[in-house]
């Protein structure tokens, strides 16, 4: 039998479940009363990951078979020796299909107990799921939070009154914010009724049938049933009602996405007289970006005040408030995350809990572990969740794998649901983007938010925490996240698993309380934030799709078990002094991701690289110590990213084998004075790479003699990028001019410029003409005289370094400029920054660094109102930074001031508190006493005094810093004493003394003289050790 009929007879038995996996809504949705259609559910999911185990085993098979014979007869003799034998695997194929098919007949059999629907589920929220219907009637006794909000919304109803077009306002918010409470009081507001002469009530929910709705507004108007059933009769009855009407029509709860059912209804409404309104609320931006003819509103949580407001008139109706449950009641609050749905549902469920008990129960669990009959919530958020596609609704439930709060980053995001099959695709080159479409819709429905974009282009997002609680209620069988010192039951049906311990927890002291899947179920492994010893039991998860560990350290081998993983699709190490990866791991011919975290020591990737396929990102992080790249990427088809590639002087290398990818995100190409003819940089095919985001060409430094300059100027014209682009960096050029293509006709996208070692340019490209420019960055350019005013005026960040030329900054230097936010200047040998930082306001980072010349910080630091974080390092030649200087820096929260040998910092009076919340004083020589001023710095919760010899005892002020938490005391030799009436502040939380002999000795726990002064500390660390409440020590053990 060959592979080929195995593999359809896989295909046959997935054939046959299709009518399982439509009737899997129905199950989903019933199994919450259910525990026997949850079991069934459960079987039936088991059997759909071993049907897909079985065919990934067969198609791996063939993809090994094919890169045996790229490898030669040698590894193919070592697989037949090995006993991988073809006759052998095609039985055993086919041995399991046939388990897999009977399991599948008993599901069968057992689900016409449960009275599952047969075919295609219709309903797509099934019985138990129904939609909730609206009116305009409100209690205002019970809102809070609302008042500007619903002022904002009354001042644009009531301002569309000369407007000939329909207006469409839409507000828009995930289920439970009180989208329909705010129109409801808006409605329901006396300027709003007599403002509109007709004010209409329609709850559309997901039928958003044109006919019905229109015969829904006639009947809110005649207030009678309407006998008609055409759409036209009903269309011109209600034409004949609207005609010449200021009317206010409200369209609460809708979710209809087509474009073209909107338009028809529209189309009938645009009969009422000037200022006519619709006010529309959905769950979906997408929806309320298709229907709004202005600006869209997105309804915010409540405040932490308001919600409590709230909680507090359902959970204390009696008046009497209990000191023990208004405690506990506003962590139960915190729960909510600003959403009065959740707020009010859990108010009424404390109202009849009496018990300090009941109320300590309610806070330690969470709510996904609440019943419906206690949680209006769930119910509400389940409606957009059964609203989605099922691919969708998998994505959505898998990031609860990663804890609350946490920020997740896009990309990781796709590439996880990539590796678990979670993304629908006919093409691997469609994967990603596919990928992207599922994260914008989960965007647009709530279920994802706070998407930031950073200065790189990454995107990352956050999910809610009710909607990560919607999340874990739905996965919690597959699912499970070890938080902090977090011990839980594993389920015997686990797939997904990660570790997190960013807050150093020792839930691994006890290999016993981790109960890990025998069978190899697992497909996901995550470990955050720790190093871990990878024990040989990792090769039991055999069928693992995604493996990430981040912080590998001080290994310098690379772990062989990883190689073994052969259905692993994504690959997340971080290598640390691992200097070569093993030619074994092109054995895993399903890899799409490659991703070599603080590969810092790495020198080689392996050879045979390129049989790897299905590789579609390979991202290395610290790519300057690795030596070359591997032959032949260029036959890699779906590689989508390629961090770096480097340029060599045999064809496998040659800067070709760029020509045919399609690469995006970020691409830095090395060894380019390897490109032997100019006209070969054309081959890389830059200008035709549009998803490429960022740039980077990169020469050796020194090789400048090996050829001309206008061989670096020609090489580098070939090198023309797409348009598209967003950031470049040009390293070690050693052209004397830059290409015309750096200009505002071909880059009108390009935003950050990055320009090291090119030595002998005398003048920057024509930056100042580039529209969109907001970042520079300039570095060892040993012949720059010259900045650009221009370019300077619209720049958000700027950092100068080592331009030996440039002694002096021009006349009227950033003087233009009002949206500069940092500003690093390094290893420059300016004497002075007057007249530099006079009008930056913007400006929130200042860092000075080997500024030698430099003796006075300018007047105008006392101009930088919106300063947050100064940084000054290695100025040697700096003598004063007064303390009345902080009195204007209202914004200031971090200062850091390291190895200025004759400064003496924040010397002289102060009159007024400061905001400054973290201070660090470093190897100051001329610090003998802490200054006075900083008396008056009431917000300092940080403090960190390292290597100031001077220092030798510690004021009896100290206590008097009712804010800090943390003091850091290092290296200060001569620190030897405290104050007789020294006392430490009652915030102080943890103080470490760490290379202070004689200050350690009279600190020392328990006869040390000074311990009575500091015992009553949380945490003290005395030389290095913890002497006192010892937290968060991590014992590591192997994983696995």
């Amino acid at each position: 039998m060959s592979i080929i009929i195995v593999s359809a007879l896989v295909r046959t038995v997935f054939g046959t479940m299709s009518s399982a996996a439509l009737r899997e809504i129905d199950a989903e949705i019933k199994q919450r009363k259910s525990p026997a259609i949850q079991n069934w559910l459960l079987k039936l999911k088991d059997v759909a990951y071993d049907a897909e185990n079985v065919l990934d085993r067969i198609a791996n098979f063939g993809l090994r078979r094919r890169a045996d014979s790229e490898r030669g007869v040698q590894h193919k003799l070592t697989s037949f020796l090995s006993g991988k034998n073809p006759l052998l695997f095609r039985l055993k194929m086919v041995y399991e299909v046939r388990k897999i098919r009977k399991k599948l007949g008993e599901i069968a059999d057992e689900r016409l107990k449960f009275h599952l629907g047969e075919g295609v589920v219709e309903n797509r929220f099934g019985e138990t799921i129904e939609s909730r219907e609206t009116s305009s009637v409100v209690n205002e006794l019970e809102i809070y939070g609302r008042d500007e909000e619903k002022e904002m919304i009354i001042r644009k109803l009531v301002g569309m009154h000369d407007q000939d077009h329909l207006s469409v306002y839409a507000i828009w918010g995930m289920g439970g914010l009180g989208k329909t409470t705010l129109v409801q009081i808006v409605y329901n507001d006396d300027r709003v009724k007599s403002h509109f002469n007709l004010q209409i009530w329609i709850c559309v929910s997901d039928d958003f049938n044109v006919k019905r709705l229109v015969k829904a507004i006639i009947e809110s108007i005649d207030r009678d049933v309407c006998k008609d059933t055409e759409l036209d009769p009903l269309q011109r009855r209600l034409r004949e009602r609207l005609q010449g009407r200021r009317f206010l029509l409200v369209l609460d709860d809708v979710w209809n996405e087509n474009q073209v059912a909107w338009d028809d209804l529209k189309e009938v409404l645009r009969c009422g007289s000037k200022g006519s309104v619709l006010l529309v609320t959905t769950r979906i931006e997408k929806v309320a970006l298709m229907m709004t003819t202005m600006d869209v509103h997105h309804i915010g949580c409540l405040s932490e005040e308001d919600s409590w407001f709230l909680f507090r008139q359902r959970a204390f109706t009696t008046g009497v408030e209990e000191e023990s449950h208004i405690a506990i009641g506003k962590t139960i609050v915190k729960k909510c995350g600003g959403v009065p749905l959740a707020i009010k549902a859990l108010g009424s469920l404390m109202r009849f809990k009496s018990h300090e008990s009941e109320w300590l129960a309610i806070k330690e669990s969470e709510i996904w572990q609440l019943s419906d009959d206690e949680n209006d919530i769930f119910p509400a958020l389940r409606l957009s969740y059964y609203n989605l596609a099922p691919q969708m609704r998998q994505c959505f439930a898998y990031c609860c794998l990663f804890p609350k709060d946490h920020v997740m980053k896009e990309k990781q995001l796709i590439q996880l649901w990539m590796a678990n099959g979670f993304v629908p695709s006919q093409d691997q080159n469609d994967l990603y983007f596919n990928g992207h479409l599922i994260f914008k819709e989960l965007v647009w429905r709530s279920f994802l938010q706070d998407v930031e974009i950073n200065p790189e282009g990454n995107v990352t997002c956050k999910m809610h925490d009710l909607m990560h609680d919607l999340a874990v209620s739905i996965m919690k069988h597959e699912t499970c996240n070890l938080e902090g010192g977090k011990v839980m039951d594993i389920p015997k049906t686990l797939r997904h698993l990660c570790f997190d311990m960013s807050s150093n927890s020792a839930i691994l002291d006890n290999k016993r309380k981790l109960k890990f899947p025998v069978d190899g179920s697992l497909r996901s492994l995550i470990f955050h934030e720790l190093a871990y010893k990878l024990s040989s039991s990792l090769s039991k998860q055999r069928n693992l799709r995604a493996l990430h560990v981040a912080y590998y350290d001080h290994i310098k081998k690379w772990p062989n078990i990883v190689c073994k993983l052969e259905h692993l699709r994504y690959l997340a190490m971080s290598c640390s002094d691992i200097q070569r990866l093993p030619e074994s791991l092109t054995r895993l011919h399903n890899l799409q991701t490659l991703k070599l975290m603080n590969s810092k020591m790495l020198l080689e990737l392996p050879r045979g690289l390129k049989v790897m396929k299905n590789l579609c990102f390979l991202e290395i992080e610290s790519f300057r110590s690795l030596l070359c790249t591997p032959p032949g990427l260029g036959d890699l088809i779906y590689l989508r990213e390629l961090s770096i590639f480097i340029v060599g002087r045999d064809a496998s290398h040659q800067i070709d084998q760029l020509k045919e990818l399609n690469l995006g995100g970020s691409l830095s190409i090395g060894g380019l004075e390897n490109v032997s003819n100019t006209k070969d940089a054309k081959k890389a095919n830059l200008m035709t790479k549009n998803h490429l985001t960022s740039l980077g060409l990169l020469w050796t430094d020194g090789d400048e003699e090996t050829h001309s300059t206008e061989y670096y100027e020609e090489l580098l014209q070939g090198l023309q990028p797409h348009h598209n682009l967003e950031a470049i960096h040009i390293e070690s050029y050693q052209g004397s001019k830059f290409p015309n293509w750096m200009s505002a006709l071909t880059l009108k996208n390009l935003k950050k410029v990055s320009l090291e070692s090119c030595r002998i340019c005398e003048h920057l490209p024509p930056l100042g003409k580039l529209p969109s420019i907001t970042d520079l960055d300039l570095h060892e350019m040993d012949s720059l005289k010259y900045l650009d005013e221009k370019v300077l005026t619209s720049l958000t960040s700027l950092y100068l370094s080592d331009i030996p030329e440039l002694a002096a900054f021009p006349e009227g230097f950033l003087q233009n400029n009002n949206a500069l936010e940092k500003l690093r200047i390094d290893s420059l040998a300016i004497t002075t920054l007057s007249n530099v930082l006079d009008n930056l306001s913007a400006l929130k980072v200042l860092y000075l660094c080997d500024c030698n010349h430099l003796e006075f910080l300018p007047e105008g630091l006392k101009n930088l109102g919106s300063l947050e974080t100064l940084e000054i390092f290695d100025c040697d030649g700096l003598r004063l930074f007064p303390a009345a200087t902080m009195e204007h820096l209202s914004s200031l929260r971090s200062l850091i001031i390291v190895n200025c040998k004759k400064l003496k910092p924040l010397s002289g009076p102060m009159t007024q508190n400061t905001a400054l919340q973290d201070l660090e004083l470093i190897a100051l020589p001329e610090l003998k006493d802490l200054p006075e001023s900083m008396q008056l710095f009431s917000a300092l919760e940080q403090l960190d005094i390292w290597g100031c010899e001077g220092l030798c005892s510690l004021p009896d002020w100290l206590g008097s810093l009712e804010s800090l938490i943390s003091l850091f005391l290092s290296n200060c030799k001569n620190l030897s004493s405290l104050s007789d009436g020294f006392k430490t502040p009652e915030s102080l939380m943890r103080l470490d003394i760490v290379g202070c002999p004689e200050l350690e000795k009279r600190c020392k726990k328990p006869e040390g003289e000074y311990w009575p002064k500091i015992s009553h500390i949380d945490t003290i660390n005395i030389g290095g050790k913890f002497v006192q409440n010892i937290k968060n020590i991590v014992v590591t053990k192997n994983i696995l």
